[in-house]
């Protein structure tokens, strides 16, 4: 990603430098869409496409609305789709809308991406997807998911940018939208897990359930995989849906790096660089047996072998400092790509925290469960910030009941007493 790229492509699309469209010189000065320069910035947009060699579609819906849409055929998986978004249409409704973050910043990142990555080849196909219509009710959106998913189209997830170029107070947060639908939230930890392991250096909050207010909300409306990437919500821009809407309020840095993530987390997943961690955290025991646990590495790729072997490693403390941390060597169990590992039995009053690390034999990726830690051979050797934990002590019972009585129950105040159960998973109660 080059940063001198992607901030030309959004002065040309606000407005602010002059652009070529179809041998025609032009100013984009307003993207609205009932302006004439919206129906110019979907031009500029097809023509930066076909320019990288992507096969373009323009989707004609109601009495004007253009979507514009490269696509990037896959060569192992032609028919599984990644989509990375944005909508390029603006506020307000006069002559002169530069809508330069909203969305000028996420319809530029979405041509710089496509730049870079149309050069590669990829297994799965990638889909280059500039909507229009967003302002009004998500219009144009709506109407490419509805469609989608009328055809049975197999879309394994959507990166959707919108408003990703203002951090005025510039601590680096942006807020990573999600929801239970399809496979959001394991999308949302890859985009998490990369921003961590390549460094980029975002501060990242995860908004669950996600606000429906930008086009990924067409995709969870119609059952597919989607996320949003979008600035913090508690520093917002100050011009938004203003003629004030300018390229130079960009912190460009913070929009270098929001770029970035969303680029890296699509390359990820379209290389089927894929590699996650399923494991049941140990509970407190009571003993001091040997502890016996597992985790399945689900990936596409190879699992290292030999000093690139799956590994446990946990420390131990008294209550008092930590210990180094102590390394285990997963054991390949019967079922495919599960590992076992044994902590040795400690004494009681210790504890135990512990992370699960695997990398593939190429050293291409390396994962932690938590989410955090990095090094190959052996992988994880530079550990997470956060660790799973548990006791091993006696057990004292502070309180029991089995919830099936009143007895010995009292009620104060405006409360009353039931014997109907209501709890959160996970319930003590069977």
């Amino acid at each position: 990603m080059n940063i001198d790229s992607i901030v030309y492509f959004a002065r040309e699309l606000s407005g602010d430098v002059e652009t070529n469209i179809n041998g025609t010189p032009y100013t984009i000065l307003s993207r609205h869409k009932n302006q004439p320069g919206n129906d110019k910035a979907a031009d500029y947009i097809q023509q930066k496409l076909e320019y990288y060699g992507l096969e373009v579609f323009n989707q004609s819906f109601g009495s004007i609305g253009r979507n514009v849409y490269g696509v990037q055929t896959g060569t192992d998986y032609p028919n599984q789709k990644y989509i990375i978004c944005a909508h390029y249409d603006d506020m307000p409704s006069g002559t002169l809308a530069p809508g330069a973050d909203d969305n000028g910043s996420g319809t530029a990142a979405v041509l710089e991406t496509a730049r870079v990555l149309s050069q590669q080849q990829f297994p799965f196909t990638i889909i280059y997807a500039l909507w229009d219509e967003e302002e009004q009710g998500l219009i144009g959106s709506a109407y490419y998911a509805a469609n989608a998913a009328s055809q049975g189209d197999s879309i394994l997830g959507v990166i959707n940018q919108d408003m990703i170029a203002w951090d005025d107070n510039d601590d680096g947060n942006a807020d990573v939208h999600t929801k239970s639908v399809g496979e959001s939230h394991a999308l949302k930890d890859k985009m998490l897990e990369v921003n961590l392991t390549y460094e980029i250096g975002l501060d990242l909050d995860v908004i669950d359930p996600g606000e429906p207010y930008s086009d990924h909300q067409s995709f969870w409306n119609n059952g597919f995989t989607a996320i949003l990437l979008i600035e913090d919500d508690n520093d917002f821009n100050n011009y938004y849906h203003t003629t004030n809407d300018l390229f130079i309020h960009y912190n460009q840095p913070y929009y270098e790096k929001m770029a970035k993530l969303s680029a890296a987390t699509l390359a990820t997943l379209a290389l089927n660089l894929d590699m996650r961690i399923s494991h049941t955290p140990i509970a407190s025991r009571d003993n001091t047996e040997d502890i016996q646990t597992s985790a399945e590495i689900i990936t596409g790729l190879t699992i290292g072998s030999g000093n690139a072997a799956p590994r446990l490693y946990y420390r131990l403390s008294q209550g008092n400092e930590w210990s180094e941390f102590f390394e285990v060597i997963g054991s390949e169990a019967n079922i495919n790509t599960t590992y076992n590992f044994t902590i040795p039995g400690q004494s009681l009053g210790t504890i135990v925290q512990y992370y699960i690390a695997a990398q593939d034999d190429q050293e291409s990726i390396i994962v932690t469960l938590p989410m955090g830690g990095s090094g190959y051979n052996p992988p994880g050797n530079i550990p997470p910030e956060e660790f799973f934990q548990f006791f091993v002590a006696t057990t004292n019972i502070a309180f029991s009941d089995s919830a099936m009585n009143a007895d010995s129950w009292t009620a104060t105040g405006n409360w009353n007493i039931t014997t109907e159960k209501f709890v959160s998973e996970p319930s003590s109660f069977a």
